[in-house]
């Protein structure tokens, strides 16, 4: 199983989000320990990164497979998160 490891802008992102939707991410996030590859592959600048969408917001993420890690970079809304 992955260990879901959050930066720092994440943990800023997430304090942020609305109430309604903290348990959804909360629950993406403990979905993605067991599956990392949900998400959406992301190409461009974010080539390396997944994305994982949980209501109006997604998750931006990277999966380093040697170390059994997620580092989540990103948590936002569509229209601010990809810049």
């Amino acid at each position: 199983m992955y260990k879901i490891l959050l930066s720092r802008t994440a943990e800023k992102n997430l304090d942020k989000i609305d109430l309604k939707y903290k348990p959804h991410i909360f629950a993406a996030l403990f979905d993605l320990r067991k599956d990392p590859n949900q998400g959406k592959k992301l190409k461009g600048k974010f080539k390396d990164y997944f994305s994982l969408r949980v209501g109006p917001y997604r998750i931006i993420y990277k999966i380093f497979k040697k170390e059994l890690n997620i580092l989540v970079i990103r948590i936002g809304q569509r229209q601010g998160i990809y810049k």
